[in-house]
């Protein structure tokens, strides 16, 4: 743990410098710039990525990630912060996202953002051996974009929620999997999915505050018991323990591998942690909308929040 914390660092730290970079380079070429929210999104995303999933999956195969696979990266955390902007944001019509995403060379760019967001999926895709079965996962993503605007509803029941949830964090973080040059097993690639299922839903945990404001139907904010929620949580834990315990790798190599995925997935055992201090010796949550801010908003520069993550981290990643 504590080799993987300080690469995590260094590697961090360089990978911001690259993205922060690169995009210049970018917005050199193209003549216009990133807003600088979404600038800072896809910096942070690469940076976050780099050494604790793509360097992770890599490190089963004995490497880390090359630099055109970095270059990848920043280009597809290009395109996914863009494609979030068109549809949040209402920046295209459902048909132009359809279009752009899909039948790129018909598509006639208007704006700097859809300019960028052409370039960088051109980018992915040049050298990707498995293009067909990249496209099939990448409508999994976009099926799954669309089904979250249900989360809009009230009427939406909790088990829809589940399934729009695991669908879009799962697909969406298996996608990175194909700008990598490996050859996963059918267990890796569960492990790709199943990481996305709790990425996305740590964060829906750690945006409680704002989709509660906003009216956003989620498994976080429908919460009114956080031991229901950390056992939903945990079920996905197990079944990633379970598939890295299968991993045709050595011990050692897996036991690596297992420290890095707990040091992404724990950061939700820390928000649902939380939770539970609200929750107290109560049998129900109170209600998000009656509490202030500071209540519900998970500070990681806490060091209280720091050691818990850590615990969390040291207790899921042994093998």
């Amino acid at each position: 743990m504590s080799r993987f914390g300080l690469r995590l660092i260094s590697v961090r730290r360089r990978a911001k410098r690259d993205a922060t970079e690169y995009l210049h380079k970018v917005e050199a070429r193209l003549g216009w710039s990133f807003d600088a929210p979404t600038f800072h999104k896809i910096v942070k995303s690469h940076s976050v990525y780099l050494p604790i999933v793509n360097d992770a999956f890599t490190a089963l195969h004995g490497r880390y990630t090359t630099e055109i696979e970095q270059e990848r990266s920043i280009h597809y955390f290009t395109c996914s912060s863009l494609f979030d902007n068109f549809l949040d944001d209402r920046l295209l019509t459902l048909e132009q996202v359809e279009n752009i995403v899909f039948h790129a060379g018909e598509y006639e760019a208007a704006s700097f953002d859809e300019r960028a967001f052409m370039e960088s999926q051109a980018f992915v895709l040049i050298g990707m051996k498995e293009k067909d079965a990249y496209a099939l996962v990448a409508r999994k993503v976009f099926d799954a974009q669309l089904a979250s605007l249900k989360q809009f509803d009230v009427s939406i029941s909790n088990e829809k929620i589940q399934e729009i949830t695991f669908a879009k964090g799962g697909n969406s973080v298996l996608l990175c999997r194909y700008y990598l040059d490996i050859n996963p097993t059918k267990e890796e690639e569960q492990c790709w999915y199943l990481l996305g299922t709790m990425i996305q839903l740590s964060n829906d945990l750690f945006d409680i505050y704002k989709d509660t404001q906003q009216n956003i139907q989620t498994l976080a904010t429908r919460c009114i018991d956080a031991y229901a929620i950390e056992k939903i949580f945990l079920e996905q834990v197990n079944k990633m323990r379970g598939c890295i315990h299968s991993l045709p790798y050595s011990k050692t190599r897996k036991q690596h591998f297992s420290i890095a995925m707990a040091a992404t997935y724990s950061l939700g055992l820390v928000a649902i942690a939380q939770l539970k201090t609200l929750q107290g010796s109560e049998k129900t949550l109170p209600s998000f909308g009656s509490l202030p801010r500071k209540a519900l908003i998970i500070d990681m520069e806490k060091p209280k929040n720091i050691w818990l993550w850590l615990k969390f981290v040291y207790r899921y990643a042994k093998l």
